[in-house]
């Protein structure tokens, strides 16, 4: 199918999307959707968007105490906000974005090859490329958990500012609008986002020559960068009014420079080896600290030294092939961001992280087959089509097997403890999913296998001590929200249910300080201010009880509880408050 058809193109790369990720639009929400959509007030609040814009990605989640974050995502924040008040909180609605955010990606993946290559063997190289990016495993992730949306979201605006700057650059006009704009979004999208910028700068290095002379060079790329250089100045000054540093919470996966550098090194090795050859799933998985001098740190030093090598024969020659060298820095360039695992939280290796790196792959994958029906005839030129479609039939269905894995939380995790058995997160989640289908001793084996894995976590203790209260072990549930407490105060679920037990056996006393110690430390949350509140009112004291409700009521505006006692406390304090 010639791509020069443009209707039929499309609809061939659709019908793929389709058949590998279709059937997610019935999934669930699973793992971070339920607190990031189903418990966040921010959706649907008309302040939601500059909530998003001027606070951390996660700072609706009271839960978290005064924990730090390093996301800040705006554009991702106000995508569901869009989402939610369209649809309301259903998972279809969200799943089908996810499934047309991917379409969008993979029709740009094409054009951008159509682009780079020309002829019939553009329209090959298209075709092949739109393909391969629609059905490669390693993209499940990314399109059938909805918690990561994101990165098609990225790659949208990444692809468009980059289309942009070149059209422009090929016509030797300046950066225009349009461009800094995509690049903006993309990078209050995501952080990976920001790297479009050292791509661009690779390519002004690599195609200097074009320009004439050095001097004509260097002032015609300055004039095309300096805008985006502006743009990423302004993404700096958003994030750390947001976070108050660019990256404020460390989660200490290595201790020394030495170890960020093996780290680093390492799984630049992984997920190269995983674009490559996307097997097995690896779901919510963690990889080991490997040493400075173990192989899979040295070949992945090595291959980013081979990278930097090539940067410095392109700025050389000033006349590199962008069909080859736009690929492999848009490869290296986007996994750059997360080789830095200190400031990544959960798992430090994930399949969605390569969505925007396999861009680069898919490129070169239709140079490959442009390449191949140029100098192949005849028979050889329709063995090696089967031969290829074949593989892109096989890849599609393991890309639809991996999809199913995000079926359901029970689903999910699973499969992540099958990938990583030695997992804290992995066994603290699939005790949730067990717990909320009732299953509660297959839960607590995973709830204590998680502590056994990491003693230290306080997840899987405090989900061990809603167990016990939920099955009436009321003295151990309650020894055991005391010890999570002691080991994060600001815990609020525990000091909410602690609170609760306390007043259900009449010590109103202790709960009154059980709460009033968690505010003290920072923490807070819908049910802590209600249920403060409603030992003021017992007093009546409504003076004390209206700031709290009214804290509540802003936060969570949908929940009736807080706002029927709110009317009660007004009521019982009068017109002269």
């Amino acid at each position: 199918m010639r791509l020069s058809r443009p209707a039929l193109g499309a609809t061939l790369l659709a019908l793929a999307v389709l058949a590998v990720y279709g059937a997610s639009v019935g999934y669930e929400f699973v793992y971070d959707d339920h607190v990031q959509i189903e418990r966040n007030p921010w959706l649907r609040d008309p302040r939601g968007p500059w909530l998003f814009l001027t606070r951390p990605f996660w700072g609706f989640y009271m839960d978290r105490g005064t924990e730090p974050s390093n996301y800040y995502r705006p554009m991702f924040g106000l995508l569901y906000s869009l989402v939610a008040r369209g649809f309301g909180l259903q998972p279809a609605a969200f799943h089908a974005v996810s499934v047309a955010l991917h379409l969008a990606v993979t029709l740009l993946v094409a054009y951008g090859a159509l682009r780079l290559f020309s002829g019939r063997r553009g329209d090959v190289a298209a075709l092949a490329a739109g393909l391969l990016f629609a059905v490669h495993p390693a993209h499940a992730e990314a399109v059938a958990w909805i918690g990561d949306q994101v990165d098609p979201l990225t790659a949208i605006f990444v692809l468009a500012a980059l289309y942009s700057y070149l059209s422009r650059k090929d016509r030797g006009e300046g950066a225009g609008w349009a461009g800094p704009l995509c690049y903006l979004l993309a990078c209050l999208a995501k952080e990976p986002g920001t790297a479009l910028l050292l791509v661009l700068g690779a390519v002004e290095t690599a195609e200097w020559r074009r320009e004439g002379s050095l001097g004509a060079a260097i002032r015609r790329a300055s004039r095309r960068l300096l805008p985006y250089v502006a743009v990423f100045a302004v993404y700096v000054a958003l994030r750390l009014h947001a976070l108050g540093s660019f990256s404020p919470r460390s989660y200490g996966v290595t201790s020394s420079p030495a170890g960020a550098v093996a780290f680093a090194g390492g799984l630049f090795a992984r997920y190269l080896a995983f674009l490559l050859v996307p097997f097995p799933a690896r779901v919510l998985a963690s990889v080991p600290t490997p040493t400075l001098l173990s192989p899979v740190a040295i070949a992945g030093l090595l291959a980013l030294g081979v990278a930097f090598l090539g940067l410095l024969a392109a700025a050389w020659s000033g006349r590199a092939r962008r069909e080859v060298f736009l690929p492999l820095a848009m490869i290296v360039a986007f996994l750059l961001p997360v080789l830095m695992v200190n400031s990544i939280g959960g798992s430090n290796f994930s399949e969605r992280y390569l969505y925007l790196p396999s861009i680069g792959l898919a490129w070169l994958c239709g140079l490959l087959a442009g390449r191949l029906a140029e100098i192949l005839h005849g028979r050889a030129r329709k063995a090696t089509a089967a031969l290829g479609l074949a593989l892109l039939i096989a890849l599609g269905i393991a890309g639809g097997a991996r999809a199913a894995i995000y079926r359901s939380d029970l689903t999910l995790f699973r499969a992540a403890v099958r990938t990583s058995p030695s997992s804290e997160i992995a066994r603290n989640n699939l005790g949730m999913a067990l717990y909320n289908r009732g299953h509660l001793d297959e839960a607590e084996r995973e709830y204590l296998q998680a502590r056994r894995l990491d003693p230290d976590a306080v997840p899987p203790l405090a989900n061990l001590a809603v167990l016990y209260e939920k099955r009436g072990d009321i003295p151990r549930a309650e020894t055991t929200f005391e010890e999570v407490l002691r080991r994060s105060p600001t815990h609020t679920i525990s000091a909410v249910h602690l609170a609760r037990l306390q007043r259900q056996r009449g010590d109103r006393a202790g709960a009154i300080r059980r709460l009033d110690a968690l505010f003290a430390a920072g923490g807070e949350s819908y049910d802590a201010l209600v249920d403060r509140a409603d030992l003021w009112l017992e007093e009546g004291r409504p003076d004390k009880a209206i700031p709290l409700l009214e804290r509540a009521v802003r936060t969570f505006p949908e929940y009736s509880k807080g706002r029927e006692m709110l009317k009660r406390a007004r009521r019982e304090k009068g017109p002269a408050g």
